[in-house]
């Protein structure tokens, strides 16, 4: 009788608890992708959850063995939930796990539950484990004339688990025209950056008229979503150069003798803002003629200073009389200038003399004949 009685109360045991127990195990069941993310003190680490089951199944959500203050949160469809119902599509599940600011760095191991369903989870706490965002310009500095206009290509690297939308600025001197980017956009100000990706930003500066030269600094910001960061590049004005070659009296002509040297005097003026560094004169003349330079070459020039150059042209001794053109050129490795002049070429004063001399003894030849054929 009583093992009858004891088989009677097993099999109702069995057949209470059996149903319970393999519905634990084939109703529901919960996953997740990560099981291990590693974060920062102070950040939320978000846990995306898979659950699967028979459809219409519901179970309560819950957290175990989190250390005091760390707060875990179940997110879906844009709410705050406690239960979970499962259907033909997993739901849109994540939880949400809070670290405070003191927290320690090392790995804590916890337990996520969907009913009777439970996944195990880690979270490793390291300081800058989170990556961040960081602007990194092409070159740290550019170089140019007072009247240029710069361009740097900042790229943004978002190394961070969440997109970013940056608000741009720039700044630069007083009187500057600096502006941030996108690259390929002329309007906007503001860039978005996907986590994990880069994006190009044009950081332009144009100088104030009447900059003086020198090391100046053009900055550039990026906020938003958490970010606040900045870099610094530097804009090395050199100045306008500019060189004119001219001549004292603003005279583009000259008058010369053939085969005898005349001196024609050339002005060089710095008109830039920088000065000019070896400055070298030179000549084309005609054929066969010679011209020399004094000096060949000026060595330094101060913005709005000049220096008187004298040519000694010498016409060839084949030259007939005429107009000629004759150019000089005063050049630097920045700067270029370049004019003609017109040069008369008149006979030689030799040459007058032989012809003055054939005229009187032509004229004495005739005078001779006449008189002996005269008294004949």
């Amino acid at each position: 009788m009583l093992r009858r009685l004891l088989l009677v109360a097993t099999t109702g045991l069995f057949v209470l608890l059996g149903p319970v127990a393999v519905s634990a195990q084939t109703d529901i069941s919960l996953s997740t992708p990560f099981p291990g993310i590693v974060v920062e003190p102070g950040s939320t680490a978000a846990f995306d959850l898979v659950v699967d089951g028979r459809s219409g199944t519901q179970a309560e959500l819950s957290v175990t063995g989190l250390p005091s203050g760390w707060t875990a949160t179940f997110r879906g469809g844009g709410v705050t939930v406690d239960r979970v119902t499962v259907s033909d599509e997993p739901p849109d599940l994540r939880v949400d796990i809070e670290i405070p600011d003191e927290a320690p760095d090392g790995t804590t191991r916890f337990t996520v539950k969907a009913g009777s369903a439970s996944v195990d989870l880690s979270l490793t706490v390291k300081a800058g484990a989170a990556g961040s965002v960081t602007l990194t310009p092409d070159f740290p500095g550019l170089r140019g004339p007072t009247d240029g206009d710069f361009t740097f290509t900042v790229t943004i690297a978002n190394e961070t688990s969440a997109d970013v939308e940056l608000q741009l600025d720039g700044t630069g001197p007083q009187g500057w025209d600096v502006t941030a980017q996108p690259a390929g956009q002329t309007q906007a100000r503001e860039i978005k950056v996907a986590a994990g990706q880069t994006e190009t930003v044009n950081l332009s500066a144009a100088p104030a008229t009447g900059t003086e030269a020198g090391l100046y600094e053009v900055s550039m910001s990026a906020k938003g979503d958490g970010v606040d960061e900045s870099l610094t590049v530097q804009v090395e004005l050199i100045g306008d150069l500019a060189i004119d070659l001219t001549t004292p009296d603003q005279r583009l002509n000259a008058e010369v003798t053939v085969g005898s040297p005349s001196e024609f005097q050339l002005l060089v003026f710095n008109s830039g803002t920088a000065p000019l560094v070896g400055i070298q004169l030179s000549a084309t003349p005609p054929a066969e003629w010679e011209v020399t330079l004094v000096p060949e070459m000026v060595n330094q020039l101060a913005p709005g200073e000049s220096v008187t150059v004298v040519a000694t042209i010498t016409p060839s001794n084949k030259a007939l009389a005429g107009d000629y053109d004759l150019s000089f050129r005063a050049e630097t490795d920045q700067a270029t200038d370049s004019m003609a002049i017109r040069t008369t070429v008149s006979p030689s004063a030799t040459w007058g003399i032989v012809g003055v001399a054939l005229i009187a003894l032509t004229l004495a030849g005739l005078a001779l004949v006449f008189r002996r054929f005269g008294r004949r």
